[in-house]
């Protein structure tokens, strides 16, 4: 007899208790505070046609690599989605009609057949946010500033976004004497900078006979390159872009969360203009995207600009599920004796009033229903036994303290006040 596998497939996992809380949580505040910008939720399929993901001007070489792909039973070649964009780079170009700007929230998993280690897995949630249509400065700031304040909303304050422009960095190329053909294979080893430093990246672009004059440019801040490049009469969209979003972060005080750094290329071959990436004190982001203005017409689609910001779900909740505290009740109530229909009635009172509550379903004792609630670190247990009933009062037991005390139940108020004491809640 073969014995099953009960693990993950490699690179995946499972998800459960205090992670799936924090999880949702975290996929709750990204929607909410996409919403108030006016993002408009979207479904993708999580299959798509091969060549939709495989389309030049797409994901590029190194998407294909990642992908997981797969032949249905009429040997369609298909693959898993990698990321947001492409799928709604996909339903633009179907939909040319829909009404412009497009501003688009996905939330769901990704696969990527990547070399799982630290934070980084093959099947991942993203909040991806887009903004199909404008080729405004506004567009691509108005995605910084709402990384900003998502982050903010999960209470982070040590965080920063780095942000540069593709076109900016062409500029440089050309300046630094890289031929156009080796363009490419330049920003792959400059976008490599935080894993092998810069001698690694001068190793290697010599390596492949690359000048490495660009590297001379990599610690200068954006005002010095900006002169640089006007005392030597060259024109970059890219400065011209990042001066008006820069003015625009001032102008909403956001600019301190940001750090120009020429060394951010971003891997996917669809990057054309801005590319940001959101860090938040670990070695790895926890968001990127910029702007992608070719994507939509490759995949036979109308020629539209578009730019976006998406959130790694999973890295942000590995790094908060150390810092939340989100249990899954509020309240335990135990029946003891013959009372579980009056239980489920005051459960229900005490759920209309936005309070987490748990009743006793196994009928175990006394002792296994404090272990069952010790164990889940639910703060307050109610007991409500046939004495209890008679005395129309219910016995209320603060699970950090250890204290117990009686209260009615009609009205519920004097209960409900003790209950949010406890709670901490106003």
């Amino acid at each position: 007899m073969t014995t099953l596998s009960t693990q993950p497939v490699k690179g995946m996992r499972d998800i459960l208790g205090m992670q799936a809380r924090v999880k949702r949580k975290i996929e709750f505040i990204i929607t909410q505070t996409a919403q108030k910008y006016g993002f408009d939720p979207m479904q993708v399929p999580v299959l798509e046609n091969l060549s939709v993901l495989t389309v030049k001007g797409g994901g590029g070489e190194e998407a294909a690599k990642e992908l997981f792909t797969l032949e249905d039973q009429s040997g369609r070649k298909l693959g898993m989605r990698f990321e947001f964009t492409t799928s709604l780079a996909r339903v633009v170009a179907g939909n040319p009609d829909l009404p412009k700007p497009i501003k688009a929230l996905n939330m769901g998993p990704v696969y990527r057949y990547d070399n799982p280690q630290f934070m980084r897995y093959r099947e991942f949630t993203q909040g991806d946010c887009d903004i199909i249509g404008s080729n405004k400065p506004a567009a691509d700031a108005e995605c910084l500033i709402l990384a900003i304040d998502v982050m903010q909303t999960l209470g982070f304050t040590e965080f920063f976004l780095r942000v540069n422009d593709r076109r900016l960095i062409n500029s440089l190329l050309t300046l630094a004497n890289v031929p156009e053909d080796k363009a490419k294979e330049a920003m792959r080893t400059l976008d490599k900078l935080d894993k092998i430093e810069m001698e690694g990246v001068e190793k290697e672009l010599r390596g492949k006979g690359i000048s490495t004059d660009i590297l001379s440019y990599l610690e200068k801040d954006f005002s010095t390159i900006k002169r640089e490049l006007e005392q030597k009469n060259v024109k970059s969209e890219g400065i011209v872009s990042l001066e008006a979003i820069f003015g625009q972060l001032e102008a909403q005080k956001k600019m301190q969360f940001v750090k120009f750094d020429l060394s951010l290329i971003r891997g996917l071959e669809y990057y054309t203009g801005m590319v940001v990436e959101v860090f938040a004190g670990v070695k790895v982001s926890v968001g990127g995207g910029g702007r992608y203005d070719n994507l939509i017409k490759s995949l036979g689609g109308p020629d539209l600009p578009a730019v976006g910001v998406s959130f790694g779900v999973d890295r942000l909740m590995d790094i908060l599920v150390e810092r939340w505290v989100d249990i899954p009740a509020e309240l335990f109530i135990i029946p003891i004796g013959n009372t579980l229909n009056a239980c489920q009635l005051l459960a229900s009172e005490l759920r209309a009033k936005d309070l987490k509550v748990e009743v006793d379903l196994m009928q175990r004792n006394i002792g296994k229903n404090m272990q069952y609630a010790n164990n889940k670190q639910v703060p307050i247990v109610l007991f409500l036994g046939e004495d209890e009933m008679k005395q129309n009062s219910v016995k209320l037991r603060d699970m950090k303290s250890g204290e117990e005390k009686m209260f009615p139940l009609s009205p519920l108020t004097k209960l409900i006040a003790q209950i949010n004491a406890i709670l901490g809640k106003k």
